[in-house]
């Protein structure tokens, strides 16, 4: 247990607070498994249920619905795919608003429309009581692991306060960016920056390997100076590793769709990245705000997972 939970303030969670976990894909499970490892009673339930064990191992308790879930818990956490993955967990038939129970707050760390948040919050809020904070992070399964997620987080201050301890357990930075919504809007200005990063990267390395530069040495090249970044380390670490997910696989089949080799093989790969930006694209639209970056990202994007032909 660490320091922070045991000077945790009265309008803090507390290790005796019980968390419940849904959603135990590959950002959700390590966030999972840090809450747990920070201490806190924790209660899981995934629509794939194998994926729960690992979590029982450890000691964590199962539920055989959400609604059974939201009555156990004081707060839930929520990682999903999708807003429909969202409306249909929180709002199904056996889903967290179901039954009145335990559930003070749900923290969805889902990246969704901020339009949605706001909706699915009110619903919530007016069927339970229940606060809702949208807490989407950055850094991938590495972060999540590391517990040194960037976590952007929207709702009423002092629910942000009452769950702070939980994020903390898997988040090195924590940001109320202000009502609910406003954690879902900064996510979508970190993929457009994040997305961005990486075709740029991906276009430097077709530029350098077509200049007679070893295209492996690129990122060593350009380690601490202007063009260093978050995701140009993560892709020379995974690249080094031989890992062929999350960053280097999306830089390399960026490469491969500038090479013209890329097929249609990535469209799986790339369709929760193209949902993210389509969500900073919708923004754009809705604030009346220009956004000639998000619309080249997607459209590379696009391309690079086979969906759209190259000029």
């Amino acid at each position: 247990m660490s320091a922070g939970f045991v000077e945790a303030s009265p309008r803090q969670a507390r290790p005796s607070t019980t968390v419940g976990y849904i959603g135990l894909g590959n950002i959700g499970e390590p966030m999972a498994v840090r809450i747990l490892g920070a201490g806190f009673k924790m209660v899981v339930w995934n629509r794939t249920s194998s994926k729960s064990l690992a979590l029982a191992d450890k000691g964590a308790e199962t539920a055989s619905s959400p609604a059974d879930l939201a009555s156990r818990c004081e707060i839930v956490s929520l990682c999903l795919s999708d807003a429909k993955a969202v409306e249909e967990v929180v709002f199904g038939e056996e889903g967290l608003a179901a039954r009145s129970g335990a559930m003070r707050i749900l923290i969805d760390n889902s990246t969704i429309h901020p339009d949605r948040t706001r909706d699915f919050a009110e619903r919530l809020r007016v069927a339970t009581g229940a606060g809702w904070l949208d807490c989407p992070v950055s850094g991938g399964p590495v972060g999540a692991k590391a517990g040194t997620l960037a976590a952007m987080v929207g709702g009423d201050s002092g629910d942000v306060e009452l769950a702070r301890p939980v994020i903390a357990s898997y988040a090195g930075k924590i940001t109320h960016m202000g009502s609910v919504g406003c954690g879902q809007v900064a996510k979508a200005c970190n993929q457009v920056i994040g997305f961005g990063t990486m075709a740029a990267i991906a276009e430097a390395l077709v530029l350098a390997g077509r200049s007679g530069v070893p295209v492996e040495r690129l990122p060593e090249a350009l380690a601490g100076g202007f063009a260093d970044s978050n995701v140009l380390r993560e892709y020379a670490r995974a690249t080094a590793a031989g890992e062929t997910t999350g960053i280097a696989a999306l830089v390399c089949a960026l490469v491969e769709s500038r090479e013209g080799i890329a097929g249609d093989r990535y469209g799986r790969r790339f369709s929760l990245l193209l949902k993210d930006i389509e969500i900073a694209s919708d923004l754009g639209r809705s604030t009346n705000t220009d956004t000639p970056i998000a619309a080249l990202v997607e459209r590379l994007y696009r391309e690079a997972g086979g969906d759209g032909s190259r000029p």
